[in-house]
């Protein structure tokens, strides 16, 4: 039965729910278990505030862009507990690598929100939506190089191509999850796409 590949990921999905899950000897299990479920819940936690439609929102807050801001810059916490807790010095130095390129492209991502910030007047991720359409132009055509900035910026702090250096990959280290198999090295992944 021919399919394409379009199966592939459904399988790769079952692969990785029915692999067995490894903590290493010298680990310590409490922040081995917990790090892959706290960047799972940050990444999950964040899509709470995005407006889906009109009034299709979980939560709209005042503060719906400081929120996401906030929250997705938990990852960092969690990365660099996963290196640590793996008691692997070269998962530990993929940790603090990749926690490194994470900080520094949010301070550019964090200046590029200013131009919708200051178009709008709102945090509200509603309000900002509702400020577009009274305006009647996307804010990405007034503050073009905004998106161009946060598109980068972006890009970089989900460890995309030419931005993988935490893959270290001349190093054959697949960076902070070199000790995770299963459904935890699976929850990272998911939050890092």
């Amino acid at each position: 039965m021919w399919t394409g590949g379009l199966l592939q990921t459904a399988a790769d999905a079952i692969k990785l729910l029915l692999k067995e899950l490894i903590i290493p000897g010298r680990a310590d299990p409490i922040p081995f278990t917990v790090a892959p479920i706290l960047i799972f819940a940050v990444c999950v936690t964040a899509f709470v505030v995005i407006p889906w439609g009109p009034a299709l929102a979980v939560a709209d807050l005042n503060i719906g862009l400081l929120y996401v801001v906030s929250v997705s810059s938990l990852t960092v916490l969690s990365i660099i507990m996963a290196g640590w807790a793996s008691n692997n010095k070269y998962s530990l130095l993929g940790g603090l690598r990749s926690a490194a390129q994470m900080l520094s492209y949010e301070i550019p991502l964090l200046f590029a929100l200013l131009g919708p910030i200051l178009m709008s007047g709102t945090l509200s991720m509603q309000g900002i939506v509702q400020a577009q359409r009274d305006l009647g132009v996307w804010f990405l055509v007034p503050s073009f190089l905004g998106l161009v900035i946060y598109y980068i910026a972006s890009i970089a702090e989900v460890n995309r191509p030419p931005f993988d250096i935490p893959e270290a990959e001349s190093e054959l280290v697949a960076g902070y999850v070199s000790e995770y198999s299963g459904m935890m090295f699976a929850m990272f992944f998911l939050a890092e796409f």
